[in-house]
């Protein structure tokens, strides 16, 4: 059988620490457990998620990989507890939880996980430092951060020290939906804010390393993007545009942003395989790995007939089922 990679998968630890204080507890996540198999995700006193045991159970996870022909599951926290809204030291706290989780799940069964791990991006300084770990400690991938770091854009340069160390250190960076900051102004569902704003949110983020000089400092930087990009590829073009009409954004050593666009990786979460067979043949070459946010209700399910029915040639083919995402992992 062929392998399959999929490199878009979600955990969530059946317990957490407790809260550190009063003041943390509004934001603090807490499972509420309603069986053996089931729980409640609170962030906080409200309820954030139903989930079941295929969050942090491995031998669940294994049978629903071995039905859907899923070699290998790269593993990532629940977006949700990347806490960059928490003080930075009581970040940590839920970061490593999630790490040692990974690590845990990692360790029962090495020939069919990886992961990513977590770090408290809102201290920049503090989530360099500790990039190290992940690798060194918990035997880790690389690193799942938000689209956006509390309403701040990923190119901004306080993140700098950041790129620098992941590249250093030769870690893969997934970057995921995060409380969009498009929806923040506007009473936005639920819904709107997973269909609309998270395609939105992935693209701004991709623009804003683009646009700013990131990728061309830091080159050697594998930086994947969650939901195919988002709305990236719909912008490619005015990008282009305002890349030739505004000298070059400004630096004077920048790629035309399409050219740029090639050198990242994206998943395959688009639910639709036109758009997948255009990500995968006109986008990005080379650069789309399978993702299905698994175990999410949303989740794509049967990827691999997802990515049969995207009509790609065999070489293709096989770089969206296991090509694209060793070489995003490095592995």
């Amino acid at each position: 059988m062929q392998s399959l990679i999929d490199v878009h998968c979600h955990v969530t630890p059946n317990g957490f620490p407790p809260s550190p204080n009063a003041e943390a507890a509004g934001r603090w996540p807490c499972m509420q457990c309603t069986s053996n198999v089931a729980a409640t995700l609170l962030v906080g006193d409200k309820p954030f998620r139903e989930l079941d045991n295929r969050s942090w159970d491995v031998a669940r996870r294994l049978d629903d990989m071995d039905r859907d022909g899923v070699t290998v599951q790269v593993l990532s926290p629940m977006p949700e507890l990347l806490s960059y809204w928490l003080d930075t030291t009581h970040a940590e706290i839920i970061c490593m939880h999630s790490n040692v989780q990974i690590a845990e799940m990692i360790a029962a069964a090495p020939k069919r996980f990886k992961g990513l791990g977590a770090v408290p991006l809102q201290d920049p300084v503090a989530a360099a430092a500790l990039l190290p770990r992940l690798r060194d400690d918990f035997g880790l991938s690389g690193v799942e951060i938000g689209s956006n770091i509390n309403g701040v854009l990923l190119g901004d340069s306080r993140f700098d020290i950041f790129w620098e160390t992941a590249e250093d250190l030769g870690l893969a960076v997934f970057v995921h939906a995060l409380h969009p900051v498009a929806v923040k102004s506007i009473e936005a569902s639920p819904l709107f804010t997973a269909f609309a704003g998270f395609p939105i949110d992935v693209a701004m983020a991709a623009a804003s390393l683009i646009t700013s000089g990131t990728l061309t400092r830091y080159p050697r930087l594998r930086i994947g993007f969650s939901h195919g990009g988002g709305a990236l590829g719909a912008i490619l073009g005015r990008l282009d545009k305002g890349w030739s009409a505004g000298n070059r954004y400004g630096i004077a050593d920048m790629r035309k942003p399409s050219e740029q666009a090639r050198q990242l990786f994206y998943d395959s979460n688009v639910y639709d395989p036109a758009y997948l067979h255009f990500l995968a043949t006109q986008i990005a070459p080379g650069q789309v790995f399978i993702g299905t946010d698994y175990p999410y209700q949303i989740m794509q399910e049967a990827p691999a007939v997802f990515a049969t029915e995207a009509g790609l040639g065999e070489a293709a083919l096989q770089s969206l089922y296991s090509a694209a995402a060793t070489a995003f992992l490095n592995c």
